[in-house]
């Protein structure tokens, strides 16, 4: 099977659990020669919506500036974890500094616990105090996954999470 034929059926149509359960597969982007990845462009800017952050993710991964028209416009129209996913997808293409902003002013909006998780894997790609200091008190979460994803996804040992918590359930 052509790598841009596993791209499609993988990335692009994976619609079960069990294509999904793994997070994104920003492999199968990078697999891609450079005409395959402007036909998977093309068809992830032909997918963007705001039902599925799997385009918008796809899309921020490979710096396409194509689609920053049409991440705009979503933005405009999204809300929680979505915004932050398309926000955090336009800082990857161009460093726009609004979009710190806007992961700053939405993230504590979000109390969903397995909302939070995906989208704390995000915040270190910023790069920004603000954001960081933001990240580091969701590692206090009083939800151990929470806790537990934030810590891991800064790149810091996780043991302390886990005897806090250990501890708390004695």
């Amino acid at each position: 099977m052509k790598t841009i034929d596993l791209f499609r059926k993988d990335f692009l149509e994976a619609n079960t659990w069990a294509q999904r359960k793994d997070g994104v597969p920003i492999d199968l982007l990078n697999n891609l020669t450079e005409e395959e990845l402007k036909i998977a462009e093309t068809e992830l800017i032909h997918a963007l919506s705001l039902r599925d952050d799997w385009p918008v993710i796809g899309l921020g991964h490979i710096q396409s500036k194509a689609a920053l028209p049409k991440l705009y416009e979503l933005l405009h129209n999204s809300n929680g974890p979505m915004k932050v996913t398309i926000a955090h997808s336009i800082f990857q293409i161009c460093q726009d500094a609004q979009m710190i902003d806007i992961v700053l002013s939405t993230m504590p909006i979000i109390t969903n616990p397995y909302e939070l998780i995906d989208i704390l894997y995000h915040l270190p790609d910023f790069n920004n105090k603000r954001i960081t200091e933001l990240h580091h008190n969701y590692c206090n979460h009083t939800d151990y996954l929470v806790a537990y994803n934030a810590t891991q996804a800064l790149g810091l040992p996780t043991d302390e999470v886990v005897e806090r918590f250990r501890n708390k359930e004695e």
